[in-house]
Protein backbone atom coordinates (compact mmCIF):
# COMPACT_ATOMS: atom_id res chain seq x y z
CA UNK A 1 0.00 0.00 0.00
CA UNK A 2 1.34 3.40 -0.91
CA UNK A 3 1.47 5.65 2.13
CA UNK A 4 0.95 9.42 1.77
CA UNK A 5 4.10 11.55 1.76
CA UNK A 6 2.84 13.31 4.89
CA UNK A 7 3.44 10.08 6.83
CA UNK A 8 7.13 11.01 6.80
CA UNK A 9 6.25 13.49 9.55
CA UNK A 10 4.20 12.84 12.65
CA UNK A 11 1.67 15.64 11.97
CA UNK A 12 -0.22 16.77 9.99
CA UNK A 13 -1.33 14.01 7.68
CA UNK A 14 -4.50 12.68 6.09
CA UNK A 15 -5.26 9.06 5.31
CA UNK A 16 -8.21 8.22 3.09
CA UNK A 17 -10.30 5.09 3.55
CA UNK A 18 -8.77 3.65 0.38
CA UNK A 19 -5.29 3.82 1.91
CA UNK A 20 -6.19 1.65 4.91
CA UNK A 21 -4.41 -1.66 5.25
CA UNK A 22 -7.12 -4.34 5.23
CA UNK A 23 -6.72 -7.66 7.02
CA UNK A 24 -9.14 -10.57 7.11
CA UNK A 25 -9.60 -11.85 10.64
CA UNK A 26 -11.38 -14.82 12.06
CA UNK A 27 -15.01 -13.55 12.19
CA UNK A 28 -14.30 -10.09 10.79
CA UNK A 29 -11.81 -7.67 9.30
CA UNK A 30 -9.46 -4.89 10.35
CA UNK A 31 -8.75 -1.74 8.36
CA UNK A 32 -5.69 -0.06 9.86
CA UNK A 33 -5.67 3.65 9.08
CA UNK A 34 -2.83 4.89 11.28
CA UNK A 35 0.18 2.87 12.33
CA UNK A 36 3.29 3.60 14.33
CA UNK A 37 5.14 4.75 11.23
CA UNK A 38 2.64 7.54 10.61
CA UNK A 39 2.16 8.48 14.26
CA UNK A 40 5.78 8.49 15.28
CA UNK A 41 5.06 5.49 17.50
CA UNK A 42 2.42 7.30 19.53
CA UNK A 43 -0.71 5.36 18.44
CA UNK A 44 -2.57 3.14 16.02
CA UNK A 45 -6.14 3.57 14.71
CA UNK A 46 -8.43 1.33 12.72
CA UNK A 47 -11.98 0.48 11.74
CA UNK A 48 -13.09 -3.07 12.48
CA UNK A 49 -15.95 -5.36 11.52
CA UNK A 50 -16.67 -8.08 14.03
CA UNK A 51 -19.13 -10.68 12.80
CA UNK A 52 -21.44 -12.82 14.96
CA UNK A 53 -19.30 -15.37 16.77
CA UNK A 54 -16.30 -13.05 17.17
CA UNK A 55 -14.76 -13.49 20.62
CA UNK A 56 -11.45 -12.79 22.34
CA UNK A 57 -10.04 -14.53 25.40
CA UNK A 58 -9.78 -12.65 28.68
CA UNK A 59 -6.52 -10.78 28.24
CA UNK A 60 -4.63 -7.62 29.09
CA UNK A 61 -2.11 -5.33 27.45
CA UNK A 62 0.71 -4.49 29.91
CA UNK A 63 1.73 -1.31 28.06
CA UNK A 64 -1.07 -0.38 25.67
CA UNK A 65 -4.20 1.67 26.40
CA UNK A 66 -7.14 0.71 24.17
CA UNK A 67 -10.22 2.69 23.17
CA UNK A 68 -13.24 1.17 21.41
CA UNK A 69 -15.98 3.31 19.85
CA UNK A 70 -18.97 1.36 18.51
CA UNK A 71 -20.21 2.72 15.18
CA UNK A 72 -23.11 0.31 14.73
CA UNK A 73 -24.26 -3.06 15.97
CA UNK A 74 -23.60 -4.26 19.51
CA UNK A 75 -20.16 -4.97 20.94
CA UNK A 76 -20.06 -6.86 24.21
CA UNK A 77 -17.08 -5.91 26.38
CA UNK A 78 -16.04 -7.62 29.61
CA UNK A 79 -14.25 -5.16 31.88
CA UNK A 80 -14.31 -4.40 35.60
CA UNK A 81 -15.60 -7.92 36.23
CA UNK A 82 -18.80 -7.77 34.16
CA UNK A 83 -20.14 -7.74 30.61
CA UNK A 84 -21.43 -4.55 29.00
CA UNK A 85 -23.41 -4.53 25.74
CA UNK A 86 -22.35 -1.39 23.88
CA UNK A 87 -24.60 -0.07 21.11
CA UNK A 88 -23.65 2.42 18.40
CA UNK A 89 -22.30 5.65 19.89
CA UNK A 90 -20.88 3.91 22.99
CA UNK A 91 -17.25 3.83 24.01
CA UNK A 92 -15.11 1.56 26.17
CA UNK A 93 -11.81 2.77 27.62
CA UNK A 94 -9.41 -0.04 28.55
CA UNK A 95 -6.28 1.23 30.31
CA UNK A 96 -3.11 -0.84 30.08
CA UNK A 97 -3.10 -3.68 32.58
CA UNK A 98 -6.93 -3.97 32.72
CA UNK A 99 -8.19 -7.52 32.04
CA UNK A 100 -10.84 -7.49 29.32
CA UNK A 101 -12.52 -9.53 26.59
CA UNK A 102 -14.89 -8.66 23.80
CA UNK A 103 -17.35 -10.46 21.58
CA UNK A 104 -20.18 -10.13 19.14
CA UNK A 105 -22.91 -12.29 20.68
CA UNK A 106 -25.58 -10.89 18.37
CA UNK A 107 -26.91 -11.82 14.95
CA UNK A 108 -25.55 -8.79 13.05
CA UNK A 109 -22.05 -7.55 12.38
CA UNK A 110 -20.63 -4.83 14.60
CA UNK A 111 -18.49 -1.99 13.29
CA UNK A 112 -16.19 -0.11 15.60
CA UNK A 113 -13.33 2.34 15.64
CA UNK A 114 -10.34 1.19 17.66
CA UNK A 115 -7.44 3.26 18.90
CA UNK A 116 -4.44 2.29 20.99
CA UNK A 117 -1.40 3.97 22.40
CA UNK A 118 1.46 3.53 22.09
CA UNK A 119 1.65 2.03 18.61
CA UNK A 120 2.69 -1.55 18.00
CA UNK A 121 -0.41 -3.70 18.52
CA UNK A 122 -1.64 -2.83 15.01
CA UNK A 123 0.95 -5.29 13.64
CA UNK A 124 -0.95 -8.14 15.31
CA UNK A 125 -3.72 -7.85 12.69
CA UNK A 126 -1.27 -8.45 9.81
CA UNK A 127 0.22 -11.41 11.70
CA UNK A 128 -3.23 -12.92 12.34
CA UNK A 129 -4.14 -12.41 8.67
CA UNK A 130 -0.97 -14.30 7.69
CA UNK A 131 -1.70 -17.08 10.20
CA UNK A 132 -5.21 -17.51 8.76
CA UNK A 133 -3.61 -17.87 5.34
CA UNK A 134 -1.65 -20.88 6.67
CA UNK A 135 -4.02 -22.46 9.20
CA UNK A 136 -7.74 -22.82 9.58
CA UNK A 137 -9.15 -21.85 12.99
CA UNK A 138 -10.32 -25.47 13.21
CA UNK A 139 -6.73 -26.78 12.92
CA UNK A 140 -5.48 -28.27 16.21
CA UNK A 141 -2.42 -26.02 16.34
CA UNK A 142 -4.30 -22.76 15.52
CA UNK A 143 -4.91 -21.66 19.11
CA UNK A 144 -1.36 -22.37 20.26
CA UNK A 145 -0.06 -20.40 17.27
CA UNK A 146 -2.48 -17.57 18.07
CA UNK A 147 -1.30 -17.51 21.70
CA UNK A 148 2.31 -17.18 20.50
CA UNK A 149 1.32 -14.30 18.23
CA UNK A 150 -0.49 -12.45 20.99
CA UNK A 151 2.49 -12.68 23.34
CA UNK A 152 4.55 -10.90 20.69
CA UNK A 153 2.15 -7.93 20.59
CA UNK A 154 1.86 -6.71 24.18
CA UNK A 155 -0.92 -9.15 25.06
CA UNK A 156 -1.14 -11.58 27.96
CA UNK A 157 -3.92 -14.15 27.66
CA UNK A 158 -5.39 -14.82 31.11
CA UNK A 159 -8.22 -17.27 30.45
CA UNK A 160 -11.01 -18.18 28.03
CA UNK A 161 -13.67 -15.51 27.71
CA UNK A 162 -15.84 -15.23 30.83
CA UNK A 163 -19.33 -16.71 30.55
CA UNK A 164 -22.03 -14.22 29.60
CA UNK A 165 -25.08 -14.07 31.86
Amino acid sequence: MKRPADCERVLPFVISAGQARMYNLCFGEARILVDGECSGGSCWMGVFRQDPGFVTPLHLHPNTDEYLFVIDGVLSVYITGKWYDLEGGSVAVVPHGAPHAQCNAGKQSTRLFGFGNPAGFEHFFAAQHELLGRLSPSAPQYFSEMAKLLRGYDTEVIAPPPARP
